[in-house]
């Protein structure tokens, strides 16, 4: 059987994480154990933050973090128990690390010592510049709505677009009737 290596983040109640945070711990510990699992690296990721709506009636939640390795076959059962800990976990999501990446991974999760950690080095990285070419965005476009202050040649209403008779690259737009125009 092939042995895989997971991540799991709990949803822990924080009452009880907070009254024994290292009993909850080994609590999540025997039962990955006793499933044929290996804890690699369990450590907490935000143990008092607020949830945006309430969870079996908390209104905070502790997160806490498992990394572990075991067989696939048994991940199923593994996933029933922890649903079964209605106390204790709020809830999970595991995820399986892709093998390319394990070590990277394993890597940041035992060396950096902050809580959410994974989120600090996305925060860190530089801010990507897309060309619009390569979106599809046809440059003449995107330089005749910004010299016109993104509206058009009349100042950005609803009827100009920016092009005679046009809503702004959507197509042409049926013209205005006037009010001579009305039928009598």
């Amino acid at each position: 059987m092939p042995v895989v290596t997971y991540e799991t983040m709990f949803l822990l109640d924080s009452n009880k994480v907070s009254a024994d945070a290292d009993g909850t711990k080994t609590q999540i510990h025997t039962i990955l154990e006793r499933h044929g699992g290996t804890v690699v690296v369990s450590r907490p990721w935000d143990y008092n933050h607020k949830l945006s709506y309430p969870i079996s009636k908390q209104k905070k939640g502790a997160f806490h973090i498992v990394y572990y390795t075991m067989e696939s076959t048994k991940q199923r059962e593994l996933e029933r128990d922890f649903a079964l800990q209605e106390g204790l976990i709020l809830r999970q999501l595991t995820l399986k690390v892709d093998p390319k990446w394990e070590e990277i991974v394993l890597g940041v999760a035992r060396e950096d010592t902050g809580n959410g950690f994974a989120v600090r080095g996305m925060k860190d990285e530089a801010t990507v510049t897309t060309d619009p070419g390569a979106i599809g965005v046809d440059m003449m476009m995107m330089e005749e709505g910004m010299s016109h202050g993104g509206g058009g040649r009349d100042g950005g209403g609803r009827d100009g677009g920016g092009r005679e008779g046009g809503g702004g690259g959507r197509g042409p737009r049926p013209r205005r009737g006037e009010m001579s125009d009305k039928p009598e």
